[in-house]
């Protein structure tokens, strides 16, 4: 048996998701129960929902509850072999204006409750979800690892920064308290099936698909499917070491190569590369449109600038040798995020009739 053989035979007896119908709680979900978990907590705010996306199976329990109010959900916690914490706020990259107290509340405060009530339970292992935009790029072109400490001007992004805020509370946490494990995960750009809310990734996805997003920036990050994501928290939950930080970052990809194999996937018109000030003012034109109908925009100028400030390269060896993660290849993510979308009819009529032929 390989070493990725070993990592992927087993999963806690019975561990709680949160964020469980988001796009990586939902495939953390789904890696569980294929590896045999006796049974899975899915912390959720809408059980209709939930039913929907998330697997039917008798080890499933879906509990209604929030990430921001523990006593909700804090009667699952004994007798939980694992917590994975995905829940989060990031509507920072759509919304012309974020609530960006709630966004610290959901990112940063809800971190300590939840380590804290978890603590108190007795769970022995915590993996918190954290993100590649803690990073800075690596110094004289290296690539960016664990150690790489965050931009300096990473207060430029609310949810990046609370993510750095995040980690510092797990960190204050596991000084002050011993018995609780808490592994981080940082994926880089999540792409894949399962993204029904959507995501940043997915309203892009959609938006080609629809033909209605003329233009793409100049510029790339690293890309990765949310089920590698999913199989390296599940690892982490087993093996993964307390405090450390596990880059799950993918590929490095151009947008404009991204979103030309979304439109040839969709049978849709790719959208036109542009230089980042263009895109920039593009993004300006759709905030300014979407304050007036009301409707939230594909993207707005802070994901923009985000895409700009974090496209230097990274490196996951870590997650690759300490937990076994494989990187699919990104037209295999694509191509499954289209007919998971095309299954719930979520494409136009005319990208299924196309991608059909």
């Amino acid at each position: 048996m390989n070493a990725a053989d070993s990592h992927d035979s087993a999963a806690p007896a019975r561990t709680l998701v949160t964020g469980a119908t988001g796009l990586l709680g939902s495939n953390i979900v789904t890696a569980l129960l294929a590896r045999g978990a006796k049974e899975v907590v899915a912390l959720v705010r809408d059980a209709a929902k939930a039913r929907k996306l998330l697997p039917s199976d008798p080890r499933l329990t879906l509990v209604i509850g929030d990430i921001n109010d523990v006593d909700s959900f804090r009667d699952e916690l004994p007798g939980t072999d694992a917590v994975i914490h995905t829940a989060a706020y990031f509507r920072e990259y759509y919304q012309p204006d974020p609530d960006v107290n709630l966004l610290h509340r959901t990112n940063v405060t809800a971190v300590g409750n939840l380590l804290a009530a978890a603590h108190r339970a007795g769970v022995p292992v915590v993996v918190h979800t954290s993100s590649t935009g803690t990073l800075s790029a690596g110094p004289a072109g290296a690539p960016a690892d664990e150690q790489t400490p965050p931009a300096h001007d990473v207060e430029r992004s609310a949810y990046r920064a609370s993510k750095v805020r995040s980690e510092a509370v797990v960190r204050e946490f596991c000084a002050k308290h011993h018995g609780l494990r808490v592994p981080i995960v940082l994926p880089g750009w999540m792409w894949g099936p399962g993204d029904a809310a959507p995501t940043s990734a997915g309203r892009l996805f959609l938006s080609i698909a629809g033909g209605t997003l003329p233009a793409v920036p100049k510029a790339g990050n690293h890309v990765v499917d949310a089920r590698d994501v999913a199989e390296a928290c599940v690892t982490a939950s087993i093996s993964g070491v307390s405090l450390r930080r596990y880059i799950v970052g993918g590929s490095r990809h151009d947008v404009a190569d991204i979103a030309a194999r979304v439109a040839e996937l969709t049978g849709a018109k790719a959208p036109r590369p542009v230089p980042i000030g263009l895109a920039m003012a593009v993004a300006g034109g759709m905030e300014l449109v979407a304050k007036v109908t009301g409707r939230e925009p594909v993207a707005n100028r802070k994901s923009v600038d985000v895409l700009r400030s974090t496209g230097y390269p990274i490196t996951s060896a870590r997650a690759e040798h300490e937990l076994g993660v494989r990187f699919r290849p990104l037209h295999e993510t694509l191509a499954d995020t289209a007919s998971w979308y095309r299954e719930r009819g979520l494409l136009p009529a005319s990208a299924t009739t196309q991608t059909r032929k």
